[in-house]
């Protein structure tokens, strides 16, 4: 008489393998794939060198695959993600427009008035920073510089 056991992942009874003397999942797909995430859990809690291999196998997928080419391809691939984050930020200037805080300035606009802190009455300019890789393709990195009088910021602008 064969032994059942209870498949950890689907419930379901079934007959034991004849050669398996500790089966704890079923031959369906869906079981061994979480049979496998259960063991490489446990691997990467106790076994050192297999954390340790884990890490490298991260980092060269990492060095392949840089974070701005990744999301590039992921937004290729996955059109309703875009869909789902254009339609949470309209639903997120809505609630912001009932609460009467000021709307999210589009990242790839820029003032050619200077910008003045009202509070302590400095004057800022901003400076494009050309060096370094940003994820976001329509971010301007710029670099902040408080200026001594306003005359500074037209004789820079009229250039």
């Amino acid at each position: 008489m064969r032994s059942t056991f209870i498949c950890l992942y689907c419930r379901d009874e079934f007959s034991r393998h004849p050669s398996a003397k500790n089966q704890k999942y079923c031959n369906s797909k869906e079981c061994r794939k979480a049979s496998r995430r259960a063991w490489k859990k446990k691997n990467r809690a106790t076994n050192k060198s297999y954390q340790q291999q884990c890490l490298t196998d991260q980092k060269r997928w990492r060095k392949k695959r840089p974070a701005h080419v990744y999301q590039e391809e992921y937004r290729k691939l996955h059109p309703e993600y875009e869909d789902r984050n254009r339609e949470l930020q309209l639903e997120r200037n809505k609630k912001r427009q009932k609460e009467q805080d000021p709307m999210i300035v589009k990242r790839n606009t820029l003032s050619t008035q200077p910008n003045v802190d009202r509070a302590s009455g400095r004057i800022y300019a901003l400076m494009q920073v050309k060096e370094g890789k940003i994820v976001k393709r329509n971010t301007l990195m710029v670099r902040m510089q408080v200026l001594s009088g306003e005359a500074m910021i037209l004789g820079q602008n009229s250039e």
